[in-house]
């Protein structure tokens, strides 16, 4: 079996977003990162102006448009990184806003040169790569905003179960994982105990 591409559509100052990826894809991440791939979409319910040449409305204002597209930059120099280190520096942006500040402490911590960022952002690679994230966004037409996707698939009973329990929902397709196993008998133990 090959191993499931989780997507993530979110937004860099969503509020659903930030507990879904702090309190969900994180601890999920940390137990099962050998048996998934994950691709971050920063983009959510955004829309591109003139083809973003008049850059990007967001739904929570320009500094969301900013942070999406610092991290937007910030991963697509981490291509070749592991998801867990995707994950570590997309959880201090969600926890910390720093990019939607145009602070790139994150950016930093990640051991990225903050001036190929900042190169990206002016250069017009931040726009094409939003641009990009806008069209894969537009193919799920996300009606919440987290929204996940396994293979490319969108299934409206993941998406719920994911908000809730994503190592449950991630553990009910990769089914015969030793670490799915060890998390359902930690669940099954609280209940007896």
């Amino acid at each position: 079996m090959s191993m499931p591409y989780l997507s993530v559509y979110y937004e860099s100052k969503c509020p659903d977003s930030r507990a879904f990826i702090l309190q969900q894809l994180q601890p999920a991440l940390k137990l099962l990162h050998k048996h998934i791939k994950l691709n971050f979409i920063p983009f959510g319910k955004a829309r591109s102006v003139n083809n973003g040449h008049g850059g990007f409305e967001c739904q929570h204002g320009p500094a969301e448009c900013l942070g999406n597209i610092v991290q937007e930059c910030a991963l697509d120099l981490m291509t070749g990184r592991n998801d867990l280190e995707k994950t570590a520096y997309v959880a201090c942006e969600m926890r910390t806003l720093a990019g939607a500040q145009g602070n790139l402490e994150c950016v930093e911590k990640a051991h990225l040169p903050a001036n190929l960022v900042n190169e990206c952002l002016s250069s017009g690679r931040g726009t094409s790569l939003q641009l990009h994230s806008e069209y894969l966004t537009k193919i799920v037409r996300p009606q919440f905003v987290p929204t996940v996707t396994i293979d490319g698939i969108f299934n409206q009973q993941i998406q719920d179960s994911s908000q809730e329990d994503l190592i449950g929902t991630l553990c009910s397709v990769l089914k015969e994982t030793k670490e799915c196993a060890q998390y359902y008998n930690s669940i099954a133990m609280k209940f007896i105990l």
